[in-house]
């Protein structure tokens, strides 16, 4: 069942809006597109949170791990003025509640609530945009259910695991295992030390440098992106991880036959441009975009050059 919360913003605002960023004037939004966002219910019962912003063609945004909406912002302005721009929060994050049982914060279980979402909306075949996880949430709602998918714009994605190649190293196989090991010896510790997150310039700045270009991404929207990852549960990293490194398209990625925009960073430290190749090989026919200069956020990084491709790739379809 699904619960509409407001129309045009007339009430029921969620906690957490999509933010319009802070690149002057990107942000503007078309005040004549209408606007709704509400909340439905998981297979589980988990209450999640929904916006559909504008009329048309759907296009669906999926964000990465522990991200938001904000990752998407750009492009959700840009295209809400020709297209139905829907998006939702995963189960455990920003507006979604975190599920009752733990183990279903898993990628097989964000793509089987993506369907909920699509079956609540009542949409046919849309166009799914996913972005560093999201791409894997995108191809395994695909895998499971292509009647509902038209097209795929796949961002800085991997079809394998993350830690075998993130920052170019497997080192961050041993990161994760530590933190693992914190959360389950001293979980109060584990949760203060999240928590130091929030605010902090040294974080700030070393995500900066580490997941976008620092010459082109506004500070602004890092801090931002830094802040809400720390008011979300960090049990949900570690969840969402364990899922995310068992995850391996590599073995039936040749069998789609869809169309797919593969876009990828051409300085992306977090997931290294092969990963990208990989996959335009893997996808019989997909298009290949290497952005100069973008980083693990190309879209963020030049939204407006990143928008004119896939607006390109949109105007080619059926």
């Amino acid at each position: 069942m699904a619960v509409d919360l407001t129309l045009n913003g007339s009430s029921g605002n969620p906690k957490s809006p999509r933010p319009p960023g802070a690149r002057p004037r990107a942000g503007l939004r078309s005040p004549d597109a209408e606007t709704r966002h509400g909340t439905f219910e998981a297979s589980d019962g988990t209450h999640l949170y929904y916006s559909v912003e504008g009329s048309g063609q759907p296009l669906i945004f999926c964000y990465g791990l522990v991200c938001s909406s904000l990752h998407w912002t750009y492009q959700i302005d840009h295209f809400r003025r020709s297209h139905q721009a829907i998006w939702m929060d995963y189960r455990g994050h920003q507006n979604s509640e975190l599920p009752q049982d733990l183990s279903t914060l898993t990628i097989e279980a964000l793509a089987s609530d993506l369907d909920r979402l699509c079956e609540t909306l009542g949409i046919g075949p849309a166009v799914l945009l996913g972005h560093s996880m999201g791409v894997n949430v995108v191809l395994e709602f695909q895998r499971r259910y292509p009647h509902r998918v038209k097209a795929m714009v796949l961002a800085n994605g991997t079809p394998r695991s993350p830690l075998e190649t993130m920052f170019s190293t497997n080192a961050f196989q041993k990161v994760f295992d530590g933190l693992r090991l914190m959360q389950r010896l001293a979980p109060g510790t584990y949760r203060r030390l999240w928590r130091l997150q929030k605010g902090n310039q040294l974080i700030r700045s070393l995500m900066l440098l580490g997941g976008f270009n620092p010459h082109l991404t506004p500070i602004e929207d890092v801090g931002l992106y830094v802040d809400q990852v720390a008011d979300l549960d960090p049990e949900v990293l570690l969840r969402l991880m364990a899922s995310y490194e068992n995850w391996d398209a590599t073995s039936w990625l040749h069998t789609l036959r869809i169309p797919t925009l593969i876009i990828s960073g051409r300085e992306d430290r977090v997931i290294p441009l092969a990963q990208q190749e990989l996959m335009h090989q893997l996808i019989p026919g997909s298009e290949f975009f290497p952005v100069a200069h973008g980083s693990h956020c190309p879209q963020m990084d030049l939204p407006g050059f990143v928008n004119a491709r896939i607006s390109e790739f949109l105007k080619k379809l059926p």
